[in-house]
């Protein structure tokens, strides 16, 4: 339909006055700030004279030449509205028809004046930056703020050096231009020296004259008469100035888009911030190429040394070292890109093993980038020279903490006599602004980290300061502080939360104990460390590392005055917890623990009593010494009664359960073993460890699964034996779940025949024993593993324990040095299965009288299961009935009715 106004060139309708020609919309005789594609629905909808035009319909009157979809109609038509002030005051020019369309409400006529307003001559952008390259990892961010942009109006791209907002925020503004019918400026503040330059430097990349507040007031001119996408870069040493730019143009040209990138926000009126992350980078461990190439840092690793050199390609062999190279460097974009830059001359395997020299390493930027950023050091040069003295030397102090840390910690460390804690708080709370700290406020503790290169970078500085040392004192006292708890994590009465709050530790810990031990450090605080972090270390299962580290605090206080002392007690029974854990009961083990015993004894210390008491017991019953143990045992139990401690009461009942088990008094050992379970429910439970520094409910439910398999109650072994396995497995605590599987819930599975089972168990048993390098546990998977196929062979440094349960699980494993021990122990729990074994090999004239034997001990025992297989072995109905009455009488006991079906078959 024609428009009867479709002809005029000047319009008005309400305050509005509207030049076609020029495409100038004014009011009162001042210019507003419109969009172009909106003006063009605001000329297509007043050509419409009232009609209703549907969505098709404008954007193809609007978009001729380009396709886009409705959310992009809708963002103008927003745009349109805001421009006229559409339903203020209850005034209304656009209406829209639900599902139908758009209608131009307001009467329009023609002017008998047309204000006379000059539009300012039309601008190319200077300086704007198109996307060179294809941005990797980044995509979702970049479509977000495409949308978030044109709805805030005013947004600040935040993130350290070398993150990539540049790429960013030109993606954006690209897009949006596009998208708006704009054009849009990119104004690069980084080489402006002078906060009174930042102005002029906004003006000159829009074409304008000016300098000071004559070119602040241009910039805003110009840019509400032509509402552009205004980029400003690289803010964050002019951070102030910046503000005020950026505040002007949001708030007097509003029709203008502002996005700025800085490394701290601009703080200004209207202001919406993003903080841009890393790319996501693999975590460590191992990892093939498929799974490495799914992350966007290894992604861009891999362009850009496809670019470096194009034979480059990422596989299985290389994955590991490109993924621990995008681990080490944070999945910073710029890093990454230095370091791709070196592919050409070096593997990845050695380029991430020489990333300690990163910053001698990373300086092949390209040519065309700026200063700053064509090397890894000038990028932190950059930041670091933005900070006053205090927040370099908080800084420095900080590159202390290996991993996350609390303000308190902060504080602690980065605090001295000329810097107070109060200040400390400030000061982290700006670097964190700054982008120099990541912050992590999900927990209930708000944490701070530093990236890995700038915590590189501070420390070199604070290396070269003269407090570097009284600095790492407080850092090493800090971690002693926090560990203090040492008796209460040693005797399994440490509260879960506890132990998991403190894993962050460990990796200060390390540096810790690395500055304490060194020339300059201080050996008392040394030891100590190592003494309230022992619980730490195998709460982590980590038993191999902390021998090493455990191994050298003895050795250095042979000669002091610490010899002899509790200290030492301490560092002995940490000693001999590691040696059993990666070697089991070795000689180093027994001799730990004896001395520890000693020392413990003169000094008359019952809790370092209980601690190395406990120890003498384990490598006896390890071991095999059976009567050994049973002193240990008594003489645990006699001092836990005199201390009257709860705790130690439910250990002393758990080591009796366990001689009573191997020395053969089943009935007694399920008494005890139920004692004990039934306080982990009451108020002295141990959280997670017991003084084997194992879940304590896992290993005595492990040890309950036994007796009931050898009392003849095999359903209800196996059933265990699966809940055990499984809460085992979620506690994903290695040494828990190499105790829970290798002593319990894997010979129960090859007892009742369950191979495929008890072989799913075996794999992961050795997979977490080899994953911590603990040999003792390993030698149980792999004896385990020999029951299960003919082909391997029984490791032969095996311990007797262990050598007792391979043999109950499979007879062929059996050998003489097994036999000989009836000799000397004839009545451990396993005695009566080695003598049937032994009878059946042996002469025959005494096989009935041994079987006979077998069959009285399985009784007195109360192992029937070990009586039922006797009495199969003498192959007559009544001595199958003997095994019968040895077996309990328990409703549904497959075993007993395994016999009867045997009985009745004869």
């Amino acid at each position: 339909m024609p428009s009867s106004t479709a002809a005029s060139s000047s319009l008005a309708f309400g305050p509005f006055t509207l030049d076609r020609e020029r495409r100038l919309l004014s009011a009162g005789g001042q210019p507003v700030a419109i969009g172009s594609r909106a003006l063009d629905i605001l000329l297509a909808l007043i050509d419409a004279d009232g009609g209703l035009l549907s969505k098709d319909q404008l954007l193809a009157r609007v978009w001729a030449d380009v396709t886009v979809d409705e959310s992009t109609l809708r963002v103008h038509i927003a745009g349109l509205r805001k421009a006229l002030g559409d339903g203020r005051d209850g005034t209304r020019y656009v209406l829209n028809e639900q599902g139908r369309g758009y209608r131009f409400v307001a009467p329009v006529t023609r002017p008998d004046v047309e204000p006379v307003v000059l539009l300012p001559a039309p601008f190319a952008p200077t300086r704007a930056r198109p996307t060179a390259r294809r941005i990797v990892g980044r995509d979702a961010i970049v479509d977000s703020l495409v949308q978030l942009l044109p709805e805030r109006g005013f947004m600040t791209v935040i993130g350290p050096g070398g993150i990539g907002k540049t790429t960013v925020a030109t993606a954006v503004a690209e897009r949006v231009a596009q998208a708006q019918g704009l054009p849009w400026v990119f104004v690069d503040l980084a080489p402006v020296a002078q906060s009174e330059l930042v102005a002029g430097t906004a003006a000159a990349a829009l074409d304008l004259p000016g300098s000071g507040r004559d070119a602040l007031a241009a910039v805003v001119a110009r840019l509400a008469q032509v509402p552009t996408v205004l980029v400003l870069d690289n803010c964050e040493h002019v951070v102030d100035a910046a503000a005020d730019l950026a505040q002007a143009i949001h708030l007097d040209a509003p029709a203008t888009l502002v996005l700025a990138t800085s490394r701290e926000a601009l703080r200004a009126e209207g202001e919406w911030v993003h903080r841009l992350q890393t790319l996501p980078a693999p975590e460590d461990g191992a990892i093939d190429a498929q799974a490495a190439g799914g992350y966007p840092a290894v992604q861009l690793f891999v362009e850009r040394a496809r670019a470096s050199d194009d034979a480059f390609a990422l596989t299985d062999a290389n994955a590991a070292a490109v993924a621990e190279i995008c681990r080490r460097l944070d999945g910073m974009p710029l890093a990454l890109e230095l370091a791709a830059a070196r592919i050409d001359m070096m593997s990845a395997a050695e380029l991430a093993a020489n990333l300690d020299d990163r910053f001698g390493l990373l300086t092949k930027g390209r040519r065309t980038a700026l200063p700053r950023q064509q090397t890894l050091r000038a990028t932190l040069d950059w930041s670091y020279g933005l900070l006053p003295a205090e927040g370099r030397a908080v800084l420095d102090r900080l590159s202390l903490f290996a991993g996350a840390f609390p303000m308190d910690a902060a504080r602690a460390v980065a605090a001295d006599q000329d810097l107070g804690r109060a200040a400390v708080l400030d000061i982290v709370t700006a670097l964190a602004r700054k982008s120099l700290l990541s912050v992590d406020a999900s927990g209930p503790a708000t944490l701070y980290r530093l990236l890995d290169t700038t915590r590189a970078y501070a420390r070199e500085t604070l290396a070269a300061r003269p407090d570097a040392g009284e600095t790492a004192r407080r850092h090493a006292e800090y971690c002693c502080a926090e560990l203090a708890d040492t008796d209460s994590a040693w005797e399994g009465r440490a509260r879960r939360e506890w132990l998991a709050e403190k894993s962050r530790l460990v990796d200060d810990v390390r540096a810790a104990l690395a500055w304490a031990f060194s020339p300059a450090g201080d050996l008392p605080l040394a030891i100590r460390l190592t003494v309230v972090s022992a619980p730490l270390w195998f709460h982590l299962s980590l038993p191999s590392e902390f021998l090493a580290l455990v191994e050298k605090a003895l050795k250095s206080i042979a000669a002091t005055d610490l010899s002899g002392s509790a200290a030492e007690v301490e560092l002995l029974s940490a000693q001999g917890h590691a040696l059993w854990h990666t070697r089991g009961p070795t000689a180093a083990m027994e001799a730990a623990f004896a001395r520890a015993l000693e020392i413990a004894e003169a000094l008359n210390d019952p809790a370092l009593r209980l601690r190395a008491g406990w120890g003498r017991w384990a490598h006896a019953i390890l071991a095999g010494r059976y009567a050994d143990c049973a002193v240990f045992a008594d003489a645990f139990q006699a001092i836990a009664q005199a201390v009257g401690d709860p705790a130690a009461l439910q250990t002393a009942d758990h080591m009796q359960a366990l001689l009573r088990h191997f020395s053969g008094d089943q009935d007694e050992a399920l008494k005890l073993v139920e004692r004990v379970i039934a306080t982990h429910t009451g108020p002295v439970v141990a959280n997670q460890a017991n003084h084997a520094q194992v879940n304590d409910t896992i290993s005595a439910q492990a040890l309950k699964m036994r007796i009931l398999w050898l009392r003849g109650e095999s359903a209800q072994a196996l059933r265990l034996a699966r809940e055990t396995a499984e809460a085992a497995l979620a506690t994903d605590h290695d040494l828990t779940i190499c105790y829970g599987l290798a002593v319990g819930a894997v010979p129960v599975a090859l007892w009742t025949g369950q191979a495929d089972l008890a072989r799913h168990w075996v794999d992961r048993l050795l997979e977490r024993a080899r994953g911590r390098g603990v040999r003792f546990w390993e030698l149980w998977g792999q004896g385990y593993l020999a029951a299960l196929d003919p082909s391997v062979r029984a490791p032969a440094e095996a311990f007797p324990m262990q050598v007792e349960c391979f043999v109950a699980a499979d007879a062929a494993l059996v050998d003489k040095a097994m036999l000989a021990r009836l000799n000397q122990e004839l009545s451990t729990w396993v005695g009566p299965e080695l003598m049937r074994l032994a009878a059946i090999t042996g002469d025959p004239a005494g096989r009935e009288a041994s079987l006979h034997a077998a069959l009285d001990l399985a009784r007195a025992q109360g192992a029937g299961a070990w009586g039922l297989r006797a009495a199969i072995s003498l192959a007559e109905p009544g001595r199958v009935r003997e095994a019968l009455e040895a077996l309990p009488d328990v409703p549904g006991c497959p075993d007993r009715k395994a016999a009867r079906a045997l009985l009745d078959a004869s």
